[in-house]
């Protein structure tokens, strides 16, 4: 994972707000959405892999991928949070 003192500084690029671990119920949800077929990121295109870890902004609204422990901070690869709220 990565480190806290990394966290603190870094901002989702969309809405400039902090950002935070993503909780592991949260991430199985997403998992769940992504074996389905079911999840997208923001561009459109389907999420194919499931995620090991993920950033959420404190506002719970974009979720950010880290792969092999770098954050995947661009507007097209965010996911929205209210993904997993729906059915």
């Amino acid at each position: 994972m990565i480190s806290p003192d990394i966290i603190d500084i870094l901002a989702c690029p969309a809405t400039h707000r902090k950002l935070r671990p993503l909780p592991a119920e949260k991430l199985e949800l997403l998992n769940v959405r992504i074996r389905a077929g079911r999840a997208i990121y923001v561009n459109g295109d389907k999420i194919e892999e499931p995620i090991d870890a993920a950033l959420i902004t404190d506002k719970d609204t974009l979720i950010y991928p880290i792969d092999d422990g770098i954050p995947t901070l661009l507007v097209e690869r965010g996911i929205a949070a209210r993904q997993l709220l729906d059915p």
